[in-house]
Parts: structure tokens; sequence; C-alpha cells
């Protein structure tokens, strides 16, 4: 029986749960599992499509709900499926295409859709993960693979360099959200107002649960809204300064366990 002030975990996946090689620790599976089995599920919350999300195979009874596309769709997880998505409007979105393509050189996109990801042509690919299909020429129609919930935008800068470039175009029209800092960066784009944060307290209304019955892990800005509604938010000790900054407290390595100990701790799972 859960005896603490916690009812659920919420945790990121790449970067906080999963370790550098994209695998689960036997610690955070364990964790997961016997959290579980005192009534405290675990929902994962990732910038992922629900379509990859085959590390979590063998978690399944974690909790049925996922929340993938930064918060543009809760999927159910075991059945494969979406169950809700929060779309993109394509008059505000073409819009928002036009402004940056106008005003950022070598401007190109894709359009994660609950169907699949269209991509233009010069938009590089996730090699060996998922191919987009279909592939449109530069300027071409993005909105072909069913409900379109994430824009995503690259021009070969690094992360920084684009957000500077691409934020003051934004205004309010959609929201903005960056989950990896990398030399050859992207943004994504999702749906206003809709974040990780926001979806998960759709999830919690579902569930009964409070925020502040949550605990929360994460490690990049597009995290920062659900560790700020929940009760109980920590970052692993790599997270982005601009999580730092907001004075969460870290938990570990994500190489080394940390949100599996963590949990353990604030439970009492003896790990």
């Amino acid at each position: 029986m859960n005896k603490t002030p916690i009812k659920l975990i919420v945790t990121d996946m790449d970067g906080t749960f999963l370790q550098s090689d994209r695998e689960i620790s036997d610690i955070n599976r364990e964790a997961v599992r016997r959290a579980a089995e005192m009534g405290v599920p675990t929902v994962f919350a990732t910038g992922r499509p629900w379509r990859w999300l085959d590390p979590l195979h063998g978690l399944e009874g974690a909790h049925n709900h996922v929340i993938t596309s930064n918060g543009g769709i809760i999927a159910d997880f075991p059945a494969q499926e979406v169950v809700h998505a929060f779309g993109l409007d394509p008059e505000i979105t073409n819009e928002v295409i036009d402004d940056i393509r106008a005003q950022v050189p070598g401007a190109m996109f894709a359009m994660e859709c609950t169907h699949g990801w269209t991509r233009e042509e010069p938009y590089p690919h996730w090699e060996g993960i998922e191919p987009a299909n279909p592939i449109v020429p530069l300027g071409g129609d993005l909105f072909s693979g069913g409900t379109p919930v994430k824009l995503l935008v690259r021009n070969g800068q690094s992360t920084e360099k684009l957000l500077a470039k691409v934020e003051p175009l934004i205004e309010d029209r959609l929201t903005l959200t960056v989950s990896l800092f990398c030399d050859d960066g992207f943004l994504e784009l999702s749906q206003p107002g809709i974040s990780k944060g926001k979806t998960l307290g759709f999830v919690l209304d579902d569930l009964g649960i409070a925020p502040h019955e949550v605990a929360a892990f994460g490690d990049m800005p597009n995290d920062l809204t659900m560790l700020q509604l929940a009760g109980f938010p920590f970052i692993v000790n790599s997270a982005a300064k601009a999580l730092h900054s907001e004075g969460f407290p870290t938990c570990g390595n994500h190489d080394e366990s940390a949100v599996g100990y963590t949990m353990s701790r604030l439970l009492g799972l003896g790990l």
C-alpha cells in the first residue's frame, strides 16, 4: 500500500529515464515495476512520436497512457494507438512556415502527424529509425500524414542559433519547444498552449490525482512545464542550463539510474 504523498511518477525518456545507449537500466525498470505494484503508476512524457516507444516494451503495466510529441498526443502504449491528438491549425501553421522561410536562410521543415511524418526533401531523417513517407519537394504540402501535431524546423545551424532566429517570429501562434541542443539543431512547434505539462494536467484530471501528488523527472526545456506542475520535480545532473537556473533539485546521472534510485527513496522501494 502506498503511504507516501506521491501518487504518480512522470518522467521524460531520452536523457532522463533512458541511458545514453537509449536502454533502460535494471534499476529503473525495477523501480517502475515495484511502484506499479504499490499503486503508483509511471507516465512517460516524451518528445518522441508514439511510434518510437520501443524502449518501453516490458513496462506496459506502468500505465497505459504515454504523452508523446511534447504533449501533442496521448497514446495507449499497450494498444499502440492514439487516444487523443492536439492538432495544429493548417492555416496558422502555414503562415508560420512562410514567415520562418522568409527570415531564416536554409530553413527546412518536417511535420509529425498521428499516422506518420512528412519531410521536405532537404530535411534530414534519423537513420535507422523511420524514413519519412511521403517526402515532398521544398515548399511542398506537409499535411498528408493524418492530424498534424508537431512542426519541426532545421537550417543546419546549432539549436541556439536557430532558436534566436525563429523564436521572435512565432509570437503566440504556436508553442515552441527545445528537446535537444546540438550543432545541427532543430526546433519543435505545437498547438498554442500545448506542452508536456498541459497534457499531463489532462491525464491527472482523468485519474483524479492532484499535481502536488506527482513526482516529475526531466532534462530539457520541453520538460519545464511538467516540472513546474509537479509537487516533487527533479532534474538529472546533465539537464539544460535553463532548468538548473529554475532551481530544481538534481537527482543524479541518467546513466546511473538516477530516476530509479530517486523513485526508490521517495516511495521506499528498497532499491
